[in-house]
């Protein structure tokens, strides 16, 4: 008996061993890949501006969506005027 113990404490391993290394390794592979918030990259990526209220939009915003802004928010602009960079 003394022996088996002795045996499965140089083996070292049950479940919660093999989850904890998992969990340790996936944390180490996430900081590779990027650290936690994406709040940065998010903020970054506002780049489209209302240049009547400055309201800020995700560079991936369909100009529809741009236009539903336009007539919602400004009914007395024209829409180049809160966007003029899509004039072109």
């Amino acid at each position: 008996l003394a022996r088996s113990v002795d045996l499965a404490a140089k083996m070292g391993g049950g479940n919660a061993q093999k989850t904890a290394m998992a969990r340790k390794k996936a944390q180490e592979k996430m900081g590779k890949a990027g650290k936690g918030s994406q709040l940065k990259d998010n903020a970054a990526a506002q780049s489209i501006q209302c240049k009547v209220c400055l309201a800020t939009f995700i560079v991936t915003t369909a100009e529809v969506k741009l236009k539903e802004h336009s007539d919602n928010k400004h009914p007395k602009h024209d829409f180049y005027q809160c966007f003029p960079h899509l004039k072109a």
